[in-house]
């Protein structure tokens, strides 16, 4: 077909890390800047792509907005302070009722 598959793949990094490197510089601007500031961003990630069931584009993509969601609105009610303890917690609850997410299939 004429696609150089290495080439391809050396430039998804580039993108990938270029897209990093931005988010990065602008998210320096909300958040306290500290060798561990990615850690709660990394962990919700996480959250997010387990949640949705790994290997699932589409169940990641509705993970994420339900999680924003839920974010969002227990801050608003409860409070800021306790928004990750509800993420965490109907994290926990989805995945022992659905071990595999949202959209995951059964291995």
């Amino acid at each position: 077909m004429g696609i150089n598959p290495d080439r391809m793949q050396a430039l998804a990094w580039g993108m990938a890390s270029a897209a990093a490197g931005i988010a990065g510089a602008l998210i320096a601007t909300f958040y306290y800047i500290s060798p561990t500031v990615g850690e709660s961003l990394a962990l919700i990630a996480f959250v997010v792509v387990a949640f949705g069931g790994f290997g699932s584009v589409p169940g990641a993509m509705v993970a994420g907005l339900l999680i924003g969601l839920i974010e969002a609105t227990s801050a608003f009610y409860i409070g800021p302070v306790y928004q990750d303890v509800v993420v965490y917690a109907l994290f926990v609850g989805i995945l022992w009722v659905r071990p595999q997410g949202l959209m995951g299939e059964r291995a």
